[in-house]
C-alpha cells in the first residue's frame, strides 16, 4: 500500500503559486531546448564549413569531427 499525499493540506497560496509556475517552467524548459539546438545547429555549420583538404590533412573525416563533437551528448 502506498502512501498518498493529501491535498487538503495544500494551501490555496501554494496552488495559486503552482498554477502560475507551471506554464513560467515550459517557457523555460522551451528557451533552454532552443539554445541547446541552436548551439548544436552552430557547431555542425563550423564542421561543414571545414575545406576537404583540411581534413585529409588532419587525417579526419567529418563523421570523426561529428563524433567527437558530440561525443558526451550520448
Amino acid at each position: 500500500m502506498t502512501i498518498q499525499p493529501d491535498n487538503t493540506l495544500i494551501s490555496n497560496r501554494e496552488m495559486l503559486i503552482e498554477l502560475v509556475m507551471k506554464p513560467l517552467r515550459a517557457v523555460g524548459h522551451m528557451l533552454q531546448h532552443m539554445t541547446v539546438s541552436n548551439a548544436r545547429t552552430q557547431a555542425l555549420q563550423e564542421i561543414w564549413s571545414i575545406p576537404e583538404e583540411e581534413l585529409r590533412a588532419k587525417g579526419l573525416t567529418r563523421a570523426d569531427l561529428v563524433s567527437m563533437t558530440f561525443r558526451h551528448d550520448a
